[in-house]
């Protein structure tokens, strides 16, 4: 049976009983319980059902991510690198194809299934228009990354390097403080976005012993590491280390987490605090940047995945 003719089983839906369905069904989905009315109606809108028998490939291995699919009943296979992921009710896939610019990975209806289909065109329009959509996905990436690395700042597989860089007296100008950031993390910020986030850097400087934060502590802030080394502690006891250009804290930052480790100064620390109002000031100002955040986390999610 065609797609077409598989489509016409779903019942015709009058235009605004359809829409309001839809916001209806979209607002029942977990991963967007964030979005405010103007991102779901955005969605709503451009979202039209689809229905796939048993079997049915969804999306191919390797095509252009054209759509990205929540599971209204049913089930589908998402062909991983790590194996066969299910999704079930609510869930969603092709989102971080989409956010990542990726091709898609392969897609199978595990039984009868219909999904609630959005263009990934109208979805990454949302994305620079609606700030609750881009703060959202943040969030989802943020509690996605804390898990998988084990409730540490990095992946345990592959740890940063640490390097405890040069101490100095004398505070860093504004001048000198955009030139490290251009050669570390933030290397591919614009420059606006670069001064308005310089500017919000509040420099602090810990002795060696100092506790940052303790696991379970309110996530209201990150830290980027300028000098030293600090030690940090999972709650099963796990640690990792880590240097000068380091930012802590972030993922938990992101997705409204408690700290999912401790972080103890092992030396004498220099480094920035940067608010999570101060941050979200920045990426709704330069929606860009939350954008470009979100291409490079999804796509080293995919790599890994």
């Amino acid at each position: 049976m065609t797609q077409d003719a598989l489509d016409l089983l779903m019942p015709p839906e009058p235009s605004r009983a359809g829409l309001r369905n839809r916001v209806l069904l979209l607002r029942s989905v977990e991963n967007f319980l964030g979005l405010d009315e103007d991102a779901i109606t955005r969605l709503a809108e451009h979202a039209r059902h689809r229905a796939y028998r048993k079997g049915d490939v969804i999306t191919v291995e390797g095509a252009t991510q054209e759509s990205i699919h929540i599971v209204v009943e049913g089930e589908v296979s998402v062909i991983r690198k790590k194996g066969v992921q299910t999704m079930a009710v609510g869930g969603g896939f092709g989102v971080l194809s989409a956010m990542a610019s990726a091709k898609a990975r392969r897609a199978v209806a595990a039984v009868d299934t219909r999904t609630l289909e959005i263009p990934v065109t109208a979805f990454r329009v949302a994305l620079e228009e609606n700030f609750s959509l881009l703060r959202n996905a943040l969030r989802m990436i943020g509690h996605t990354l804390v898990r998988a690395r084990g409730s540490l700042p990095a992946d345990p597989a592959h740890p940063p390097s640490v390097d405890p860089g040069v101490y100095f007296e004398r505070p860093k100008t504004l001048t000198e403080r955009l030139v490290e950031l251009r050669q570390g993390p933030f290397e591919t910020m614009n420059l606006d976005a670069l001064v308005d986030l310089s500017r919000r850097m509040v420099e602090c400087r810990f002795p060696a012993g100092h506790l940052l934060w303790s696991v379970g502590d309110p996530s209201t802030h990150s830290f980027h590491v300028d000098y030293g080394r600090v030690r940090c502690t999972a709650g099963d006891g796990s640690t990792m280390d880590v240097g000068a250009n380091f930012t802590l804290g972030v993922m938990d930052v992101w997705a409204s987490h408690p700290r999912s480790y401790a972080a103890r100064a092992e030396t004498d620390i220099i480094g920035y605090r940067v608010s999570y109002e101060d941050f979200s000031i920045i990426l709704e100002m330069h929606p860009e940047v939350g954008l470009e955040l979100l291409r490079g986390l999804a796509r080293g999610m995919l790599e890994n995945d």
